[in-house]
């Protein structure tokens, strides 16, 4: 029993004195989280895009694709100009059950560059936007995003 008093009273202690330490830590006014990279830029120098795509909702997808086609042709801006120079798109010969796949393909990739799809729309024909956003977005099920290392 003497043996477990003073083991007792040395985890009080050390608990006690963790408190105040705690709390300060707490307190403490959070650094502000560094600024996140632009989702669909690819640093490596190459990279690839796919979209899931609901079966009935393909029409819309290949509808909005239509249209951002047409916009990176009309592209004036130097930086949207050279993506549009190396901007692939594509379906998925395959039948998957769940979805379409179509995948954009850049290659290269201007590293910083930014190759998100509505951003682009959004800039080039603002006036229809938000409405091309609602179809992809209703047409999607998910997208993946890839950065490529050239091997060759």
């Amino acid at each position: 029993m003497r043996r477990i008093v003073p083991a007792v009273i040395a985890c009080v202690v050390v608990g006690l004195s963790a408190i105040p330490a705690a709390r300060t830590q707490a307190q403490a006014p959070q650094a502000a989280p560094p600024p996140a990279a632009q989702a669909y830029s690819f640093s490596t120098g190459a990279g690839i895009l796919f979209f899931y795509v609901r079966p009935d909702r393909t029409a819309d997808f290949e509808a909005v694709v239509a249209r951002l086609s047409e916009a990176l042709d009309a592209a004036q801006d130097p930086v949207r100009k050279q993506q549009a120079s190396s901007w692939r798109m594509f379906r998925s010969a395959e039948t998957v059950k769940e979805s379409a796949i179509y995948v954009f393909a850049f290659d290269p990739a201007l590293p910083g560059a930014d190759y998100d799809p509505v951003r682009f729309l959004t800039e080039a024909v603002p006036a229809e936007a938000q409405a091309l956003y609602e179809k992809l977005k209703a047409a999607i099920v998910r997208v993946e995003r890839m950065g490529l290392a050239r091997l060759r």
